[in-house]
């Protein structure tokens, strides 16, 4: 239908005539139009297309993002735990020996008190020493007297060991009464079934660890540690640490607590964020939680600016397209260097344990690297070729149960990670590790990464630790715990052998007369006396005081030990201070044997050797009676 229309001018008057749109419709050509209807069509589809794409490609680098916060934070906090939970099992063995050899509290307190000395000297991140209710008494390596109201076994530390039944135990942050310090203890309940020994850690460096990851330009999120029990033990905003997220109705960190505790989810979205989730030792669990805000605003930008630009958007698309695949490869690129790159690791591995495959992501080792050449299938006899090679032979053995791939899925059933310690061809101390790389959509494990560090230097140190711990610090020679449980160790294991016990006469004379530093020298002298007298793998040790004990591996009679005996006494003879102006040393022995058809326990021929000493003071000089017959020489 076509209308006219009038346009009146001060010269004249002119007829328009008015186009309808389906009279422009009709006028145009059949390709015009078809290029008119297509096009827009193509752009909207491209428009499309390209939201989806950048939907897709954004989701997976905040996934990405995610992981790689996961993985930094548990490599992180296990190499800041590792001292102290070292530190905790070494010390409760320690103390648990001195139960066994009914050590009273005030031996133990003053093995509190000196472990607590040497862990200020060796580890900035303890607090407080090492304390703990021991026999129904509160004891602290730093002599803290608390308040009379305070209630050892009321504490948080003590109920959570209690519960835990041995295991080592992570108590929720608290502000330590003695320091004022925000602190986490570290907790376990001793063999007796009441004692419990503790160590606290700091908890800023955690929180400072925790703070440090988000603090990136193009993070729109948040990281959580949390317990089993919903407490904050760690958050990147300060304010939420101490929390308990799971007894409080407060939004949104109630719902992430109940998503991730009561209906294990690892991966799940609360309002506009996005959760992923990984387990970390200890029962702690760590989210990392990302804003979905910015990945929309992306979107809505790049669909405006598709818009305005029109004909030229399906380029500008295309271009787009290629920055973002290109971003996506350098975040990829990113965590692959990122994980190569860091400092811990000289080799890194990613293992198919279903294809019996592996890729390496990076090794520092150019030997490694030619023996493993371009292979990428048969990983089990791969990792046996390189066991057999580079690995020390004392070790071999350990390292290839340890890498067996048959077995690793039921290793890793109960954990993310496991670890061996070995020492490679070239004598160096190295780590390696197998942690959980993906799963299974039942849960199972489909690939792991394995990867070696040098731990050279912190072996040694704690080697230095555990060496101050085992040796008498006057003597050099082993204290009682470790003296002890070495020749426990050999009783039962079927290595019988001579027990002898001694002490000096009239120690408490020489003390008096010449003074302890005296005393000191002629302790030294007879530790001294005991190393030259006996052999290498012989365990002597300084068990207190002035009372030394030897155990001779393979002697099981009089006539064989008669020989050392005599001369360890002859070396006795020959001790010479020259503060004490000739006088000689005796001493009284005692001496038992634990013979291969013997049933008793160590306990048994420490009495035995301890009668014959007994016996031994009636006559004055060196004397030695021996179990079986009870005479004097």
């Amino acid at each position: 239908m076509q209308e006219d229309r009038e346009i009146n001018t001060d010269k004249e008057k002119t007829i328009i005539p008015y186009i309808t749109v389906n009279d422009y419709f009709r006028r145009m050509s059949k390709g015009y139009l078809l290029l008119f209807i297509v096009l827009p069509l193509i752009y909207i589809f491209l428009i499309i297309l390209n939201y989806v794409i950048i939907y897709n490609v954004t989701s997976e680098n905040i996934r990405y993002d995610a992981e790689t916060t996961l993985l930094e934070y548990s490599v992180e906090l296990d190499d800041f735990l590792y001292p102290a939970l070292s530190a905790m099992e070494s010390m409760s063995y320690n103390v648990e020996d001195l139960f066994r050899t009914d050590s009273g509290n005030e031996d133990i307190e003053k093995y509190l008190i000196r472990e607590s000395e040497a862990l200020d000297n060796t580890s900035d991140i303890v607090s407080n020493g090492i304390y703990g209710y021991i026999h129904g008494e509160y004891l602290d390596g730093y002599q803290w007297v608390p308040d009379k109201d305070f209630v050892p076994f009321d504490r948080p530390w003590y109920k959570e060991a209690l519960k835990n039944e041995g295991r080592v135990t992570y108590v929720e942050p608290y502000v330590d009464s003695m320091t004022g310090n925000k602190v986490m203890t570290i907790s376990k309940l001793l063999s007796d079934g009441e004692s419990v020994i503790c160590i606290d850690i700091r908890m800023n460096e955690i929180q400072e660890i925790t703070e440090s990851l988000v603090k990136q330009e193009d993070n729109t999120g948040f990281v959580i540690v949390m317990d089993e029990e919903g407490a904050v033990i760690a958050h990147s905003d300060p304010e939420e640490v101490g929390k308990n997220y799971l007894l409080s109705d407060a939004e949104p960190g109630h719902t992430l607590a109940e998503k991730l505790l009561l209906q294990w989810e690892q991966v799940f979205s609360v309002n506009d964020d996005i959760v992923y989730s990984r387990k970390l030792g200890g029962g702690w669990y760590m989210l990392s939680v990302t804003g979905k805000r910015k990945m929309y605003s992306r979107l809505f930008y790049t669909l405006i600016n598709t818009v305005v630009i029109g004909i030229l958007g399906t380029l500008i698309i295309l271009y787009v397209l290629s920055m973002i695949t290109r971003k996506r490869m350098e975040i990829r690129n990113y965590i692959i260097d990122l994980k190569s790159a860091s400092s811990i690791y000289l080799c890194m591995y990613k293992v198919d344990l279903d294809d019996d495959h592996f890729v390496e992501i990076s090794c520092k080792s150019p030997l490694i690297s030619s023996l493993v050449g371009g292979r990428r299938s048969d990983a089990r006899k791969l990792m046996a070729e390189i066991i057999n090679i580079r690995i020390d032979e004392r070790n071999k053995k350990d390292m290839l149960e340890f890498s067996d791939l048959e077995t690793l899925k039921d290793r890793l059933t109960k954990t993310d990670t496991i670890a061996l310690e070995f020492m490679n061809a070239e004598m160096v101390w190295k780590r390696a590790r197998f942690t959980v790389a993906e799963r299974n959509t039942d849960g199972g494990i489909k690939s792991v990464l394995f990867m070696v560090e040098d731990i050279d230097e912190e072996k040694k140190s704690r080697d230095r630790l555990l060496y101050l711990s085992e040796t008498d610090s006057l003597t050099g020679i082993n204290n009682r715990g470790s003296g002890e449980s070495k020749v426990k160790n050999h009783i039962l294991n079927g290595d019988g052998g001579m027990f002898m016990l001694l002490d000096v006469d009239k120690f408490k004379n020489i003390n008096d007369t010449y003074g302890h530093d005296i005393g000191d020298k002629v302790l030294i002298a007879i530790a001294g006396c005991l190393k030259k007298s006996f052999r290498s793998n012989d365990v002597v040790m300084r068990l207190g005081g002035d009372e030394f004990a030897a155990f001779a591996l393979s002697v099981f009679s009089r006539s064989g030990g008669e020989l050392m005996i005599r001369r360890f006494l002859n070396q006795i003879e020959e001790i010479r201070i020259e503060e004490m102006k000739g006088k000689g040393i005796n001493i009284s022995m005692g001496v038992a044997f634990y013979r291969p058809d013997d049933s008793f326990t160590f306990e048994e021929l420490y009495k035995r050797a301890d009668r014959c000493t007994y016996e031994s003071k009636i006559n004055p000089g060196s004397r030695v009676t021996y179990y079986d017959n009870m005479e004097g020489i």
